[in-house]
């Protein structure tokens, strides 16, 4: 499915083709689609908002670092726990809209009860839904969705983060294949401590090619398992009140029956958890950023400096229409990406990377306008800027770190029908090499070009026509420094990082542009076009700022900027050798 032009919208704007079949109609509201579920998504947030004000208390969550049984127990009762559980095991199987939804306002309100809920549903929860054979679903999803205990998906490790192929766990079979003997260690696994039920990786001999070669599988265990324990919890910087566990398996004793899905077939059931789960990591952070803005407004109308409002000085004003800008655009992803998710047989990988880097990094500058805008008091208790700013920083790696998530956006960009690089990892480099790049690029841009076009054969209102064209130009830029660099590059491409990261930013300010055009068409033709100027106001100054950003990126693939890149290797290959700054103080030297 991945090699076919159909399978992935930002997959074809590397090619220089444009699949607007994918974002356009924009996609249907909730309450369009599913009346019944648009009425279970507002009865959750109706009652996360009450619970705001009546049980949630973040700034407690945080001093104490823990989020008491009673928040749970009520969250659990509300239904929160089971909200990707089937129906069928009593939870209440929301699609991914409506998950993304839930998610976008709790995350709003507090991030540590957005990660336990997100740990819980969206990954260990997750995983057995998606993998699970149905007596592993009967025994574990109805106590889940009741909230009789919490699951937790455990695949970090001390050596090993982004390069989850490469775990170091251990799983040996028994002889009489009755349990498996798992040795190793996880760490920073949410909900860890208190979880009953937890998805966990480890590598199984398995028989490839003739070959007896070690790959990842997958299991469920459980902390009455012998050889399960508990480490210890870390304290973080942000998330407080949510727990990061270090997990240790010593000879731990998993009956056979726990196996989750087939030996050597864990990479696969990682990797599909973990890319639905961008999506709503993509949805909290917009949820997250919405919260920013508006602290942010409040806070610059009360505060009063030099005989004016902060609202009204024009630095304050660009922060306020960027942030607001981004959050439109952000909005505007998500609920393609929602519907691509939700239709099922769309390969989203790339479109939920983009999302989630996109929406990780307007989180973190959204929180830190509102810290420097509050001044002193952005800095200090009691006030909650601080805390903000501290939860926010954790988005950047959860979910794969956006560093590797842009190698993953481009180096699946250029190579179309390398399956194998839908892995984060290791994967990203080897499957490149062995596959004969320049053959398989040429083979993937011809099916993706064929009867394709660089074009957005869309009716646009005329006020959306400028974006149009600029979009189209830069798509076709996009199509054509991909093709410079492989040539140039050859198989060496896949060192070329720096490179790589500006593909993926083109790539990135691409689909979002895209989805802010959808979006605003859709409104003009729901509301009409003097409706919808505020909305207009916002594509028109998002598309501007991102056309000016993806500019900046094509020129930096000029081959004059590899001279500076080199000059960025010798300086980091001075510091390597200085271990730290290798000049004499300007001052005095010690």
């Amino acid at each position: 499915m991945a090699d076919q032009p159909s399978s992935s919208f930002t997959r074809g704007i590397f090619a220089g083709v444009v699949l607007d079949s994918l974002l356009f109609p924009y996609p249907r509201a909730l309450d369009e689609r599913s009346t019944d579920e648009a009425r279970t998504v507002r009865r959750l947030i109706k009652s996360l908002r009450e619970m705001e004000h009546d049980l949630i208390d973040s700034a407690k969550f945080d001093e104490e670092e823990t989020i008491p049984e009673n928040v749970i127990r009520a969250f659990a009762e509300a239904g929160f726990l089971g909200l990707t559980i089937p129906k069928k095991y009593g939870g209440l199987e929301l699609s991914s809209s409506a998950y993304a939804r839930v998610f976008e306002t709790l995350s709003s309100i507090d991030g540590s009860l957005a990660v336990l809920v997100g740990v819980h549903c969206g990954l260990g929860s997750k995983a057995i839904v998606l993998h699970g054979n149905d007596e592993q679903k009967e025994r574990y999803l109805p106590p889940l969705a009741r909230g009789d205990f919490l699951a937790a998906y455990a695949l970090t490790e001390p050596e090993v983060g982004s390069d989850a192929q490469n775990i170091k766990t251990t799983a040996m079979l028994a002889k009489d294949g009755s349990h498996w003997r798992l040795n190793g260690r996880k760490i920073w696994i949410g909900n860890g401590h208190r979880a009953g039920v937890i998805a966990t990786f480890a590598q199984a001999f398995v028989e490839r090619h003739g070959e007896t070669v070690q790959r990842m599988t997958a299991f469920l265990i459980r902390p009455d398992m012998p050889g399960f324990k508990v480490v210890g919890t870390v304290h973080k910087l942000g998330i407080r009140g949510s727990t990061q566990a270090e997990l240790s398996y010593e000879g731990m004793v998993v009956p056979a029956d726990h196996l989750l899905g087939a030996v050597g077939r864990g990479f696969g059931v990682a990797v599909h958890v973990l890319n639905a789960g961008r999506l709503t990591l993509a949805a909290g952070c917009t949820g997250a950023t919405k919260r920013s803005l508006k602290h942010m407004a409040t806070y610059a109308e009360d505060r009063v400096q030099f005989g004016h409002p902060l609202a009204d000085f024009e630095i304050t004003q660009r922060k306020f229409s960027r942030i607001a800008s981004e959050i439109y655009a952000s909005d505007s992803m998500l609920g393609i990406l929602a519907s691509l998710v939700d239709r099922g047989d769309i390969d989203f990988s790339l479109e939920a990377a983009c999302a989630k880097v996109f929406a990780s990094e307007m989180v973190w500058r959204a929180a830190d306008d509102m810290v420097q805008l509050a001044g002193g008091r952005g800095y200090v208790k009691p006030y909650p800027y601080e805390r903000i700013l501290r939860d926010s920083r954790i988005n950047r790696i959860f979910e794969g770190a956006n560093e590797v998530l842009r190698l993953f956006i481009a180096l699946n960009g250029i190579q179309a029908p390398a399956e194998a690089l839908k892995e984060v990892g290791s994967a990203l480099r080897r499957p490149l090499r062995n596959l004969g790049l320049l053959g398989g690029f040429a083979t993937s841009r011809v099916k993706l070009r064929l009867g394709q076009t660089s074009t957005l054969d869309i009716e646009l209102h005329n006020r959306l026509k400028k974006h149009k064209e600029f979009f189209e130009k830069h798509v076709a830029d996009l199509g054509s420094a991909t093709d410079r660099i492989v040539i140039r590059h050859r198989e060496k491409i896949v060192d070329s990082e720096l490179m790589l990261e500006r593909l993926a930013d083109m790539a990135i300010d691409l689909f979002a542009t895209a989805a802010v055009i959808a979006r605003t068409q859709n409104l003009i033709d729901e509301r009409g076009l003097e409706q919808c100027e505020h909305e207009i106001a916002l594509c028109d100054l998002f598309c501007l700022e991102a056309g000016r950003r993806f500019r900046e990126n094509r020129n930096l693939l000029d081959s004059r900027e590899e001279d500076v890149d080199d000059g960025r290797r010798r300086i980091a290959g001075a510091v390597r050798n200085g271990k730290g700054y290798f000049v004499t103080d300007a001052i005095l030297e010690e």
